[in-house]
C-alpha cells in the first residue's frame, strides 16, 4: 500500500513537474516573440519616421515653436506632393549654415515642370508655360487678423526645373514671416536693410526634401510630444 502512494506521489509530481516545465516554456516562447516583434517594429519604425522639432513662427498658424511632430521619411517611399508640410535638409548649402539643425519645415507649393506667382495674396500655379493660371486654395495660409497683409502678399514668377521645388510658409502675416523659396524677392526691414526672402540664389531641389508631416501627426502633435524621438529642427 505504501509502495502504491509513493508510486502515486511520484507520478504526481512528475505530472505536475512537467507541466510547470511547459508552461514556463510557453512563456519563455512568447516573450521571445513579443521581443522580436518589438525590435522588428522598432527597426522599421526608425527607417521610416522621424521627429520634428518646430523654432519660429514661419508655419503659423497650422504650427507653433515648440511643436513636436512625426515625419515620414522620403526614401524610397513617395514623392512629396503639393500642399503637404516636407521637412527639408538645408545643411548641405553654404549659405544655410545658420539655419539652426539644418532643416526647414515648410509648405510644398509647386513641383518641376510648374510656375508660380502671386498676385494680391493669392499663389496660382501654371502647368503650361505660363499660358494658364489656376489659383491655389489654401485654407492653411495666414495673412493676419482679418487677412490685413493679403493684398500686399505677391511675388513674381518663378519656373522650376524638373528637379526643383517651390515652397513657402504658411504665415504670410507681415514681410520677413517666412524665409523660403522665394530667392528673387526681398524687403526692407525698419533699419532700411534689404532682406532676402530666401537664403538661397536659386530654387532648391526635390531631393533635398527629406520627410513629410501628414495631417494626423499635426492633429496628434501633443500626443507625439511624449515619444523620444526628436532631432530635426527649423
Amino acid at each position: 500500500m505504501l509502495d502504491k502512494d509513493l508510486r502515486k506521489n511520484e507520478l504526481y509530481e512528475y505530472r505536475f513537474g512537467f507541466k510547470e516545465q511547459k508552461s514556463n516554456n510557453i512563456f519563455i516562447l512568447l516573450l521571445l516573440c513579443a521581443l522580436f516583434a518589438f525590435m522588428a517594429f522598432r527597426t522599421y519604425f526608425v527607417s521610416c519616421y522621424g521627429g520634428v522639432n518646430v523654432h519660429g513662427d514661419s508655419m503659423n498658424m497650422t504650427l507653433q515653436s515648440g511643436d513636436k511632430l512625426l515625419m515620414r521619411k522620403t526614401d524610397g517611399w513617395r514623392k512629396a506632393e503639393r500642399g503637404d508640410v516636407i521637412v527639408v535638409y538645408v545643411g548641405d548649402y553654404e549659405e544655410c549654415k545658420t539655419v539652426g539643425g539644418g532643416h526647414l519645415i515648410k509648405r510644398l507649393i509647386a513641383v518641376g515642370g510648374e510656375w508660380v506667382k502671386c498676385e494680391d495674396g493669392v499663389v496660382q500655379i501654371s502647368k503650361d508655360e505660363g499660358k494658364n493660371w489656376t489659383p491655389l486654395d489654401e485654407p492653411y495660409a495666414y495673412y493676419g487678423e482679418k487677412d490685413k497683409n493679403k493684398e500686399n502678399y505677391d511675388f513674381g514668377i518663378y519656373k522650376l526645373a524638373e528637379d526643383e521645388i517651390f515652397f513657402l510658409g504658411d504665415n504670410r502675416s507681415r514681410d520677413g514671416s517666412s524665409i523660403d523659396s522665394r530667392f528673387q524677392d526681398s524687403y526692407t526691414d525698419g533699419q532700411g536693410k534689404t532682406v532676402k526672402l530666401s537664403h538661397l540664389d536659386c530654387l532648391y531641389k526635390e531631393d533635398d526634401i527629406v520627410g513629410i508631416v501628414f495631417d494626423w501627426a499635426i492633429d496628434y502633435r501633443e500626443f507625439l510630444a511624449g515619444l523620444p524621438i526628436w532631432a530635426k529642427e527649423e
